[in-house]
């Protein structure tokens, strides 16, 4: 390879450098723009590098013509054969050219832009283009890779420190990793606004919600309420009143969780906030199955249900359908509640809450022994007691309540 490549002009190295930066395969356009090179020139130093064996024959692609290196190895030879003060010169030609080119496709490019820039020495500008891929990959629900590109933001100097470790920390409770989850809402408290500490205070206690530490999560809840004033958001101050009321109902304190529920219904009926309207419904709904008043739980959790299909936001739509799930198995229709529970674990999939899939791969179980299917059932209890298991023994240690969500 090294002899083939002193064989190569001057001019041609150049293109050469600049197509094993961009990779395997690469345009005429892209490849023009980083080796800055005029289009003749460009265009004759592809057809001698292809006459060579360097490249395979172009193809048309999108009104480009593409083009490959013959081997992946001729190509990771030529970048190591590339001095590395050419290297970032030309991964940042190409981050610019990138950038300059993708208009409307930019948010899907801009781990590609990022990369280039880190690659070039430039952390500013990857971190901005890393952060910019993980809120379009956050938006897909491709959550991996969300949290891989809000991690390199901040690897890279993003200056909204707080705001990556707050989006990092929710990422990692979806996934179940709630030791590092947690280490990240810590960060983010103390880097946080005074005014915005309540926000994070509300996600913190949520996280010992899921962990079953009752007291806890009451703790930070209470804290979360006590900074509401800084806020002044009716919508957030119901929802810290809703999850208030789960934890005493929890800890089987209805009388305080009933008075917290209705508490949180008034100011959710009275403001905007739909998020707050869905879970207000739903934890009246919760409660009233508590209590034996099946017919005044799907009352309200049918009322959830149709609030939360108005909002992006899968979690309403997911707790809701599970709820009512759970209320029409105790009443014989088993039937009914094993579509809504099936819809519920859909969501869920494509949402990627891994304790709540566990959950409700568990009442699905249950659903299906009851109706006569033990093979089915049997398939979904070992997912349920997998996920469960890798959850459970996170951070080295058990936690058993982990295993006990049912409903929420």
């Amino acid at each position: 390879l090294l002899s083939r490549l002193s064989r190569v002009g001057e001019a041609d190295a150049q293109i050469l450098s600049a197509a094993s930066v961009i990779g395997r395969s690469f345009s005429f356009e892209t490849l023009r723009s980083a080796s800055a090179r005029s289009e003749d020139e460009t265009i004759d130093a592809l057809e001698r590098l292809t006459r060579q064996g360097f490249f395979r024959a172009p193809a048309a692609q999108d009104g480009d013509l593409s083009y490959d290196f013959s081997h992946e190895k001729l190509r990771a030879f030529v970048y190591e054969e590339t001095s590395a003060a050419r290297r970032s010169r030309l991964h940042a030609r190409l981050a610019e050219a990138l950038a300059r080119s993708g208009g409307r496709r930019e948010s899907a490019i801009a781990a590609l832009i990022g990369q280039h820039y880190r690659l070039a020495g430039q952390d500013s500008a990857a971190a901005r283009y890393f952060n910019l891929a993980g809120e379009r990959a956050k938006a897909l629900r491709a959550n991996p890779e969300a949290l891989a590109y809000f991690q390199a933001a901040l690897a890279s100097g993003h200056p909204a420190a707080q705001t990556l470790h707050e989006q990092i920390g929710e990422l990692l409770t979806l996934a179940g990793a709630y030791s590092a989850a947690m280490v990240s809402y810590q960060t983010a408290a103390a880097l946080a606004h005074p005014a915005h500490a309540p926000v994070i205070e509300h996600k913190i206690g949520g996280l010992y919600l899921r962990l079953g530490a009752w007291k806890l999560a009451e703790e930070h809840f209470t804290a979360a309420a006590e900074g509401f004033g800084q806020t002044g958001d009716q919508g957030l101050l119901a929802r810290i009143l809703i999850d208030l009321s789960l934890a005493a109902h929890r800890q089987e304190e209805d009388v305080e969780a009933e008075a917290l529920a209705e508490q949180a219904l008034q100011l959710a009926g009275a403001g905007s906030d739909r998020l707050a309207l869905a879970q207000a419904y739903n934890i009246a709904g919760v409660l009233a199955a508590g209590r034996g008043d099946f017919a005044a739980a799907l009352k309200h959790l049918h009322l959830s249900l149709e609030t939360a299909e108005q909002l992006d936001d899968l979690s309403p739509r997911i707790a809701a359908r599970n709820n009512i799930a759970l209320v029409l198995r105790a009443q014989g229709e088993l039937q009914a509640a094993e579509a809504l529970t099936r819809t519920a674990l859909e969501l869920c999939l494509s949402q990627g809450d891994r304790h709540r899939e566990a959950a409700l791969r568990n009442n699905l179980a249950d659903l299906l022994r009851a109706a006569g299917h033990p093979e089915e059932s049997m398939a979904q209890l070992k997912s349920a007691v997998s996920i469960f298991a890798e959850i459970g023994i996170d951070g080295g240690s058990m936690e058993p309540e982990i295993w006990k969500l049912v409903e929420w």
